[in-house]
């Protein structure tokens, strides 16, 4: 494999269902990704998730997964154990011991979008049930945590289902799916974060059931992060 800017570097993920995978979660954490799901997606070890494709092709090794089935970014009130990516227990849970990652990739908000969250703040004195202050209010969590990593920030990928493809996931809920996008988008320039844009009507990720990805899914997930990482950005020369 070929020497990378990332090359020995510990990575670390904070995400939901997508990004679970039996084993490689903290044990408080909800699974997706359980031996049932892994075989009904073809999704068999890490090599085979979007997050270890990504690490992977950058010749990092995995630190830590933070990533909880069913969780948000925003702290709602259905949530009653704190799942949410906002609080601080997930935010300071991405290292081991006195080992803290270089990068940790950031994939939220699909959640927040299926529960209704509020995508953006029109009130400076809204709460963590507001996807926008709750997206800064993480960025600023992890910032302070692990100030020497670089944090990357994942817009939404769009899915669809092959063997069902007269399921069409809905662009709104209560909101529009681009309007999270664009609350992520702005949360990661303020806060001088990497933004990852991988939002693409057109460069849908396959599914076992309209939202989880298949190991096809997995694939063009991880193809759309590592197409943004192209023109120099993984090379050391």
């Amino acid at each position: 494999m070929r020497e990378t800017k990332y090359t020995g570097k510990y990575f670390s993920v904070l995400g939901d269902s997508i990004s679970t995978f039996l084993g490689y979660n903290p044990p408080d954490c909800a699974v997706y990704y359980d031996w049932e799901h892994k075989c009904l997606a073809e999704i068999y070890t890490p090599a085979d998730t979007w997050w270890g494709k990504v690490i992977n092709a950058l010749d990092g090794k995995l630190l830590v997964n933070n990533s909880f089935s069913g969780s948000t970014v925003s702290k709602l009130p259905c949530f009653e154990i704190e799942s949410y990516g906002c609080g601080d227990t997930r935010t300071s849970a991405l290292g081991i011991g006195t080992l803290s990652p270089d990068v940790i990739i950031v994939l939220l908000g699909i959640n927040d979008w299926g529960h209704g969250a509020t995508p953006f703040s029109d009130d400076d004195g809204d709460g963590p049930d507001n996807f926008f202050v709750a997206y800064r209010t993480m960025l600023s969590k992890l910032k302070r945590n692990y100030p020497n990593a670089e944090i990357w920030c994942l817009t939404l990928p769009r899915s669809h289902w092959s063997a069902n493809p007269d399921f069409v996931p809905p662009e709104c809920f209560r909101h529009h799916f681009g309007e999270y996008c664009e609350a992520i988008r702005k949360c990661a320039k303020s806060a001088d974060c990497r933004l990852i844009d991988i939002y693409d009507p057109e460069n849908t990720y396959d599914t076992i059931d309209g939202f989880h990805p298949n190991a096809h899914g997995m694939l063009t997930i991880a193809n759309a992060v590592l197409s943004h990482l192209e023109g120099g950005d993984t090379d050391d020369n």
